[in-house]
Parts: structure tokens; sequence; C-alpha cells
């Protein structure tokens, strides 16, 4: 059985809002000022963990990049999740830069706002509000920061903003060898296909979400993909606006809980397949060969399929094979 490596920067715990994992022995961690978003090389012992970073994506055999970004929870809850998409997009451009890294190996995962980190550390503590910060914060009802602050007359929060915020305001990155890598299976819940270029929910999913809203469970993760058009930059945010649509929606219907995105890259797996499905593309031959070309990098390959019948083929692959890519599911479940 291969083992899983893993190098987590930036900090501890990994995956989707509501979770939260302890560091592995050889966790690494670059952490964030207050209110920034930018990466710093220079703050704490950033520098360290980013050469340390290098030297993992370098090693042969190294597979999936999953990309966890995260707020403490003091502020208002729409600047941190500002700050956590801000973040996340600031290590991906470090990521992105490091030479001969295939992109769609980096799939980017936001906590808005890291209560499950509080959580711990509160489990770690000796404090005698303890117990009480910890019902609070278990509580589904309340204002879970106006209570705490008010706990033992501040001095919780103080603590809290002293000894557990500062670590919780992080990135971090886990690389997987290539042969450990998990199959992708079939995630329950509604499926979501946008339309080209945008981000507003259709109405035909409404009634879905509208029971998802009614579930009793503490946190729903979104899972996201975009189709391979346009630039990665620019996939990246479009996908994230659709979630901020999707968790608006859920709000609206009276949802309280977490919500977990993670951000999958560009369903270049999904066009392959779809490609093979086609029963009407007389060069479908020859785009399998170049989708399945494992040598050409994302642009080569994207400038490739642009050239083949002098574009349009591509512009057919934008209206029919790559329309459904566009897609987020919406679920109660974890998948790792």
């Amino acid at each position: 059985m291969s083992v899983k490596r893993v190098i987590t920067v930036f900090s501890a715990a990994i995956l989707l809002a509501g979770a939260h994992f302890p560091l592995s022995a050889d966790s690494f961690q670059v952490r964030f000022p207050v209110g920034k978003s930018s990466l710093d090389t220079s703050y704490t012992y950033n520098i360290r963990a980013c050469a340390r970073v290098r030297e993992a994506l370098s090693a042969p055999g190294s597979g999936k990049i999953t990309v966890t970004a995260y707020s403490s929870p003091e502020g208002k809850f729409s600047r941190n999740k500002q700050l956590t998409r801000l973040r996340a997009a600031s290590v991906a451009d470090f990521l992105y830069s490091l030479p001969d890294i295939d992109t769609s190996r980096v799939s980017l995962v936001l906590v808005n706002e890291d209560w499950e980190g509080v959580k711990s550390y509160l489990k770690r503590s000796n404090k005698e509000w303890k117990q009480d910060a910890l019902d609070i914060i278990n509580s589904s009802t309340g204002d879970k920061k106006a209570l705490l602050q008010d706990l033992w007359v501040g001095e919780a929060w103080e603590d809290l903003l002293r000894n557990c915020f500062p670590a919780l305001r992080r990135v971090s990155v886990e690389v997987e060898e290539s042969a450990s890598q998990p199959a992708q299976g079939h995630i329950d819940g509604p499926e979501i296909i946008f339309n080209q270029g945008g981000s507003k929910v259709p109405s035909s999913v409404f009634s879905q979400l509208k029971e998802l809203a009614k579930t009793d469970s503490n946190t729903l993760y979104i899972y996201i993909k975009a189709s391979p058009e346009g630039t990665e930059a620019g996939n990246q945010k479009l996908s994230m606006r659709r979630a901020e649509a999707i968790e608006a929606l859920l709000r609206q219907y009276g949802y309280a809980g977490s919500v977990g995105v993670q951000y999958r890259g560009e369903d270049w797996a999904g066009l392959l397949e779809a490609v093979k499905s086609a029963s009407d593309m007389p060069e479908k031959d020859y785009v399998i060969d170049i989708l399945s070309d494992k040598i050409l990098d994302r642009d080569s390959r994207k400038k490739s399929l642009q050239a083949v019948c002098y574009g349009r083929t591509w512009l057919r692959l934008m209206d029919t094979e790559m329309a459904g890519l566009r897609k987020a599911v919406v679920s109660p479940y974890m998948i790792l």
C-alpha cells in the first residue's frame, strides 16, 4: 500500500469548514498577520515553509495538491470570508509560479471562520471558563462572538485573541503521492449547472436547496468545478462567485450552519469523458489524443485544441461538451 505524504503549510488542520485534523509530524505552516491576505515570506517562519513546499513538489511522484485557507473568527464574517478567499488565491499564485507545476493538480478549499480550531484550542486548555466557551460555540442559537466577548467580563475573548486566533490565520498545503490519490466518487446532493460566465443559480434547484437548508447537519459542503475555457485565475474567481451565490441562497432559506467550499479546478477529465461520448464530432479521435496527452501542460493543451479545424472545434466544445462542466454539488457529506 502506498503511503500518503502530507506537507501542511500555513498551519494545522485540513479540509472543509467544520472539519479539523491535527498536524502530522512533518507539518509546516505559513501564517498571516491579522487582516492580511498576501503571502509574506518575511513573516514568522514562512520562508522556511515555502522552501519545504518547493522541495515536496519537486520530489518524484508528487500528485494532488490541496490548498486549504482559513480565517480566525474575530471581525465581521463578510471580511473574514474575503480574507479566506484572498489567502487561498495568494498561495495558489505562489504554487503556480513554481516551475513544472501542473495547475490541474491544485484544489482550493475555504474555511471562512475556523470555529473547529477554536474548539480544539479550548479542549487543550485548563481555563475555568473552558466549558462555558465550548457550550457557546456548540450552541445553534445566539451570537457566538458577542457571548464569548462577554464571558468572564471579557477575559475569555482576550485569551482567544492573544493565544488562539493568531494560529488560525493560515493556509495549509497537502501534497499527495500520485499513486495514493483516491478516485473521486459520486457526491450525493443537488447538481447545479451554471451558464457560461455566469454565477446565477438556476431556479430549477431552488426547491432542493430549500430542503438542504432545513437539514440538521452542522455543515454543508459545496464542491465546485469549472470548465476549461477562460483563464485559470478567471475560472477560479468565477467558481468562488458561484459558491457565494449558492451559500447566499442557503442562508436566505434559513440555513444557519457552516458552509465549506472546495474548488476542484478545471474539469479536464470531465471534458475528455464528454468528448468520448460525443457521436457527431468528426475530429473526435484527434481531440481525445490531445486531451489524453500527459506531456502537454494546461496552456499547450488548450492551444492545441483551439487550433483544431481553425478554432471551430473549440467553439463547439464550449457550446456543447463543456456545458455540463460548469458545475457545483451541494452535500451534507464530506468527501476527502
